[in-house]
C-alpha cells in the first residue's frame, strides 16, 4: 500500500480486533517509509484469523466394508435380446 501523503510504502505495524465484536473485521495500522505518516485502515478478513477459529471436532470415519468377492453379473435389458433379434430378422 502506498502512503497518501508522499506516495512511499506503508509498513504494516500493528494488527488489532475491531472493537465491535463483529467477527472478520480488524484495525490495521501502517506506518510510511518515507514521511513517517501513520494510517489505521478497517479490514474484513473473510475467513478470520487462524487464532480466531474454534477447534474443529474430530469424528471417527464411518466403517469402510470390504469388497465383494464375488464377480458381478453383467447387467443384461430384459428386451435387449429381443430388439437384437428383431433387428437381425429384418435385415
Amino acid at each position: 500500500m502506498r502512503c497518501m501523503a508522499c506516495g512511499a510504502e506503508m509498513i504494516l505495524v500493528n494488527v488489532v480486533q475491531d472493537p465491535m465484536d463483529v467477527p472478520g473485521f480488524e484495525r490495521r495500522t501502517f506506518k510510511c517509509s518515507g514521511c513517517l505518516d501513520v494510517e489505521q485502515r478497517l479490514a474484513f478478513t473473510r475467513n478470520g484469523r487462524e487464532s480466531d477459529a474454534q477447534p474443529t471436532p474430530v469424528h471417527p470415519a464411518p466403517p469402510i466394508a470390504p469388497a465383494s468377492t464375488v464377480p458381478d453379473e453383467p447387467f443384461v435389458s430384459p428386451g435387449l435380446f429381443r430388439r437384437v433379434f428383431a433387428k437381425l430378422r429384418s435385415r
